[in-house]
């Protein structure tokens, strides 16, 4: 199972700290089950949040803060080479200005706007997670994180699509799957098997797909498996 995502809201006063917090869930709620509620942690002062010594995916910043301000937070991180994304909140348009750096993704502006606010952790999600599909199947729109895709599976008319959370039987066949996925990071190891090479684990002949499921290379397919992962080591490694 994937971890879940780290929230940091840090904010001086407690009327924003709740208002992001209400907004957070929500937005996040609406994602379920593809991506599961984050952990949000609060903080009413960088130096709270600092202390706390923890690492975050997403850090939603109040700029205005006494003692220590966002952009000194925003500069911390920068330093010490954190990979958080920061979105930061102002209730003065002209002080983001003053904000862009490496880790900054988005602004919102005070009083928050929630569709402005969903748009902008839209964008800081694909930044965080990558792209997703939005399927539509039986009236219902299913949201999958392509990078949470371990492996298709064809069964009979349908395609089991599994992630790191859940299971997805769907009137899909394993042609629109092939279209719809990075052709780079996904193989077809098997005729009824199409593979995230991420989560590609060879033992033998076989590849792990899942705790105690295994399934066999096409021997038709092996060559050009093996020199497509080949191919995806050598890109993972250009971009260390």
């Amino acid at each position: 199972m994937a971890p879940k995502i780290k929230i940091a809201i840090c904010d001086d006063e407690a009327a924003g700290r709740e208002n992001l917090l209400r907004m957070c869930e929500a937005f996040f709620k609406q994602k379920e089950p593809a991506i599961e509620m984050p952990d949000i942690h609060i903080f009413a002062s960088g130096g709270e949040m600092i202390g706390a010594g923890n690492d975050y995916d997403i850090l939603l910043l109040d700029i205005e803060m006494p003692a220590q301000d966002g952009i000194s937070i925003k500069e911390y991180f920068e330093s010490n080479q954190k990979q958080t994304r920061i979105i930061f909140t102002t209730s003065h348009r002209e002080r983001a200005l003053e904000a862009f750096g490496k880790n900054v993704v988005g602004f919102l502006l005070k009083p928050l706007c929630p569709e402005i606010f969903r748009k902008v952790m839209e964008k800081t999600l694909l930044d965080l997670c990558g792209p997703v599909l939005e399927i539509a199947e039986n009236g219902e729109t299913y949201i999958l994180p392509v990078k949470r895709i371990k492996y298709i599976e064809a069964q009979d008319k349908y395609t089991l699509a599994v992630t790191e959370t859940e299971e997805y039987l769907m009137r899909k066949t394993m042609k629109f799957w092939e279209s719809a996925l990075p052709f780079q990071d996904f193989a077809r190891i098997h005729k009824s098997y199409l593979v995230n090479l991420e989560y590609f684990e060879k033992k033998g002949g076989e590849v792990l797909l899942d705790t105690g499921k295994t399934v066999k290379i096409s021997r038709f397919r092996k060559n050009e498996v093996m020199e497509k992962y080949r191919e995806f080591l050598r890109r993972k490694v250009e971009v260390m």
